[in-house]
């Protein structure tokens, strides 16, 4: 493993949706490992090279399972590259990445006891994780120790939720997420459900809505509820929708509270298991 000569690192999965354009963004490295995609018997990295176009048309026109699988101990253990490192994974309760960040901490610190590192489960995905690491790069920057930022980040997650709706069950079902019956009747039914995370990182959803439209209205509703509490930041997600979501996004800026917002494009890890058509907002209660 090649060492920077950098004092901090902040390493993501490909579960969030930050581009990072420079490695050393304000002193820091910065970089993602990356998640493998699957769809039928063709694996993708989730990686930068990708070409989400290419893979987004795979996903439509395969009719199997489709799937991800976690980064190895290996690629964290690689992009582990500083004296203090940071590592922000997706749910551990969603994926694999959060056991095989923390085994690659463990083969570092063997080689290097001298290493601090920290891996930290988002307990959630995509813009959610992006947020964490604003923050992290905030305190870095602030000049707060290790111990300081590994102190704040559980109170840094409590502050963000996200809630999203897919155009159709059928991804959800070729990633074995909900079965064929309850796959076909919903979409006999229409019905689009709005899905978030618990306290745990779990899957659940929130309330159903019958189509697309009653669907937005159900997760502009969910924002209102967090708005009610205080300013915040909100980031529109979107899976191969842009047209709509940049619509919805412009709705959403109007609302009172709202005090910075922007669209995303969702990593394709996480378009893999809700597919084209996927929006969803990750929002972050403001200090």
């Amino acid at each position: 493993r090649e060492e920077t000569n950098m004092k901090y690192a902040v390493i993501v999965d490909s579960s969030c949706d930050l581009v990072i354009e420079n490695k050393t963004e304000n002193n820091i490295y910065m970089d993602r490992v990356p998640l493998r995609l699957r769809v039928g018997e063709r694996e993708y990295v989730d990686d930068f090279n990708l070409d989400i176009k290419s893979f987004m048309e795979d996903m439509k026109s395969y009719h199997g399972t489709s799937g991800s699988a976690a980064p190895s101990p290996e690629e964290w253990y690689n992009a582990f590259k500083a004296d203090e490192v940071f590592a922000v994974t997706i749910s551990g309760e969603l994926s694999g990445s959060y056991s095989s960040a923390s085994v690659g901490k463990h083969m570092a610190l063997e080689d290097e006891p001298e290493k601090k590192i920290h891996i930290f489960d988002s307990k959630s995905a995509g813009a959610g994780l992006t947020l964490i690491v604003r923050k992290i790069q905030e305190l870095i920057a602030k000049e707060k120790s290790f111990e300081e930022i590994v102190e704040a980040l559980p109170k840094i997650r409590e502050r963000i939720t996200g809630f999203y709706t897919i155009n159709t069950l059928e991804y959800l079902q070729k990633g074995g997420r909900i079965g064929k019956v309850a796959g076909t009747i919903g979409e006999l039914l229409n019905l689009k459900p709005i899905i978030t995370t618990d306290d745990t990182g779990v899957y659940y959803t929130i309330c159903k809505a019958r189509g697309r439209k009653q669907a937005l209205s159900k997760m502009t509703e969910l924002l209102k509820e967090k708005l009610a509490l205080g300013k915040c930041e909100v980031t529109v997600l979107e899976c191969a929708c842009k047209e709509e979501a940049t619509k919805y996004m412009e709705q959403l800026a109007k609302l009172p509270n709202v005090e910075n917002i922007k669209l995303n494009v969702l990593s394709p890890a996480l378009g893999v298991h809700g597919g084209p058509g996927l929006l969803g907002l990750s929002v972050k209660l403001v200090e």
